[in-house]
């Protein structure tokens, strides 16, 4: 039988809280909003993706629910809200009746930029901060016990203030086959940022969106099989880091870890992707963007994870952002999680990665899903 893996998208307006299941039960979050209440200000109904995360996973001998890998983009809000209270920060073995009757998620290992460390941080981030700091420490003091589930962390880049450790960081141009201490058959990351350049104190406390993480995550259904599926997540990262990743990809002759069927745009729809901010003084996309898109490969999504998007203020999402990604991949291929199903209670827009590739599954209005009929792929 062919193995089959999923990767949801969670309706969180402005924000991102991404899930990725591999057929063999392993999971990878990338960043989270979770929220509280049963409607937003514009009176949309809020998904309870604590809830649907919980079903996903995995549970411990001591029936404790875990998540493999959780990789924080960068530390803002709209990248950690909620984290405290829903994730388990400390020794694993303290784990509690406490954090088990609230349904605290472990997490395996977890994923960090040297930005989290610094003092110019949202309060939502302070709990992965003071996380991450447990688990560094404990990689200095004793690295077999911080090479245990619960315990690990890796940092992703490094400034002047930090150096490479092995088994510590990893850098751009790195590919990882492991995910929470285990060698995986069917997932693999290319670490594409952030750079040195854009780690340094000072430039980086202004600017924590050029610090993001980005990746290409590539997926396979067989063991030592070919590719099915390539996934790009990267935060908000800007134009300006975009145009390194193509540059640098392009230059040493690795143009296929630029290439996607799933493309999270960045920082919400935001225009940042095609040129500065302020659309108002820069319309004219950035050739080397519009080049970013052309590596979309068949059924090739983009999706953006922001409130509906129109055409109007404010800036993100942006409507001539939207414009610019359909005319690459097609109306039929640009998602919006707030519209989902319905745009007063949308659902996760979830994807499907099987022998045949990658295809949106249809949200029903039961709990049976089914694959939706996409429209013809464009070429690649």
């Amino acid at each position: 039988m062919s193995n089959k893996h999923f990767i949801k998208y969670y309706p969180v307006d402005n924000a991102d809280t991404s899930l990725i299941k591999l057929s063999d039960k392993a999971t990878i979050q990338v960043d989270c909003q979770i929220r509280e209440g049963d409607e937003n200000s514009d009176g949309v109904k809020i998904y309870d993706v604590k809830k649907d995360i919980l079903k996903e996973l995995q549970k411990d001998s001591n029936e404790n629910p875990y998540l493999d890998l959780f990789v924080l983009s960068h530390p803002h809000k709209d990248h950690c809200a909620g984290f405290e209270g829903n994730y388990y920060c400390g020794d694993p073995d303290d784990y509690s009746d406490d954090n088990r009757d609230n349904d605290e998620i472990i997490i395996g290992e977890l994923w960090v930029t040297q930005m989290v460390f610094g003092n110019h941080i949202c309060e939502e981030a302070k709990p992965i901060r003071k996380e991450a700091k447990r688990r560094r420490k404990l990689f200095e003091d004793n690295p077999e016990e911080a090479d245990k589930q619960g315990n690990r962390l890796h940092i992703i880049g490094y400034n002047d203030n930090d150096k490479v450790v092995d088994g510590l960081h990893y850098i751009p141009g790195e590919s990882i086959e492991k995910i929470n201490g285990e060698e995986n058959d069917f997932a693999s990351f290319f670490i594409h940022a952030p750079f040195k350049s854009d780690l340094i104190s000072g430039k980086a406390d202004k600017d924590h969106n050029a610090t993001s993480i980005v990746f290409q995550l590539s997926l396979k259904t067989e063991i030592n099989g070919e590719i099915k599926s390539k996934a790009m997540f990267g935060g908000d990262a800007d134009h300006y880091i975009w145009e390194k990743i193509k540059t640098i990809s392009e230059n040493n002759d690795n143009q296929k870890k630029l290439k996607w069927n799933l493309f999270l745009a960045p920082h919400h729809c935001s225009w940042s992707f095609f040129n500065d901010r302020s659309y108002d003084d820069n319309k004219e996309p950035k050739d080397y963007s519009l080049e970013i898109l052309d590596y979309g490969e068949s059924n090739a999504h983009v999706i953006a994870s922001s409130i509906k998007i129109k055409n109007e203020k404010p800036n993100p999402p942006h409507f001539p952002a939207k414009e610019e990604y359909v005319k690459k991949v097609g109306s039929g291929y640009f998602r919006n999680t707030a519209k989902n199903k319905s745009e007063k209670a949308p659902k996760p827009l979830e994807f499907e990665i099987s022998d045949g590739g990658t295809k949106l599954k249809k949200v029903a209005a039961s709990a049976a899903t089914g694959v939706i009929n996409t429209p013809t792929p464009r070429a690649g």
